[in-house]
């Protein structure tokens, strides 16, 4: 039998920022956090430097996401000087890139200087690949591999609420590395699931999702969601959790609801922020009576004359 083969990730290409030439310097230009866990707030402070023999007046600095926060407004670079500039960057509750950047511009001056936040989040259980490509017939069943990032021995619970099968029959052991079976045939009239929840006891990593590719789970919202589905984590019986979502080309909308598809889970909006071009809306969720395990289900985001369904999941311990 062949087991897949831990693969590389291949980096994205270095792209500057879009920026208008001036005299005003960042140091540095793009701050690169590296890999951090979903849902972590990464900070860095940069320097502004003025060479010229004037003071200059920052205008306005305006991040391109509401995950990322920034206060320079009507602050002032001495002549010959430098001025720290804090920034935050919430990422998201899913894994992948992020990139975020803050559009700086300076009373006085036509530039337009662009500094760049990227970081890529990660869960500490990784899936190798990170999606199941069951597109087609013979792809409905195969096998795929977690691995342990801090190399920390782990044990699989369940995947997709079954007991887990190793691609060896094997029993479950702690390992630093399980490769696992996957069969959407058992059921022919169960639905291919949008995502295969795998519960385990890493301490960092209790629940993740990989991403299922079949004809039956394309997802293409109406609203311009940041990402497709929101990790809960554990959660306790009748207890809540929080999540963030960022929702872009909203303009002046707003959201209207947030209503879970589950009979045994409320969802319900907390709050929201807007910029002008996106809405980061903060939802809470919870337990009415979900079985003990993993979870995974539908809610359903209103703006307006639109709706989308977004995927929410976790295991209730």
């Amino acid at each position: 039998m062949t087991t897949p083969a831990t693969t590389q990730t291949a980096q994205p290409p270095q792209v500057p920022p879009q920026t208008i030439p001036g005299p005003i310097k960042a140091e540095p230009l793009i701050t690169k956090f590296g890999v951090v866990e979903p849902g972590t707030t990464v900070s860095t402070t940069i320097k502004l430097i003025n060479p010229l023999d004037r003071p200059i007046t920052i205008r306005a600095a305006k991040p391109s996401c509401t995950c990322t926060t920034v206060d320079m407004a009507g602050k002032v670079i001495p002549a010959g000087g430098s001025l720290d500039m804090p920034m935050s960057m919430k990422t998201a509750h899913s894994v992948g890139e992020k990139i975020a950047q803050v559009n700086v511009v300076f009373e006085g001056l036509e530039q337009l200087l662009a500094v760049r936040l990227e970081a890529e989040t990660a869960y500490a259980v990784r899936g190798n690949p990170a999606y199941i490509d069951a597109l087609a017939p013979e792809r409905m069943k195969g096998f795929f591999e977690l691995v342990a990032v801090d190399e920390q021995p782990f044990e699989v619970l369940s995947i997709a609420g079954l007991p887990p099968e190793t691609a060896d029959d094997t029993a479950m052991r702690p390992a630093a590395r399980h490769v696992l079976r996957y069969d959407f045939t058992r059921n022919p009239k169960a639905p291919v699931p949008p995502f295969l929840i795998v519960e385990t006891n890493h301490p960092k990593c209790p629940v993740l999702d990989l991403r299922v590719r079949h004809e039956t789970t394309r997802i293409t919202p109406s609203l311009g969601f940041a990402e497709y589905r929101a990790n809960l984590g554990v959660v306790a019986p009748g207890k809540s959790a929080e999540f963030e979502l960022e929702i872009k080309r909203m303009g002046a909308a707003r959201v209207d609801s947030v209503t879970s598809l589950a009979p045994n889970a409320k969802t319900e909006l907390v709050s929201q922020r807007a910029d002008g071009e996106s809405v980061l809306a903060t939802v809470r969720v919870t337990d009415m009576g979900l079985p003990k395990g993993i979870f995974l289900f539908p809610c359903r985001f209103t703006s307006g004359q639109k709706s989308s369904i977004f995927y929410l999941y976790g295991t209730i311990r």
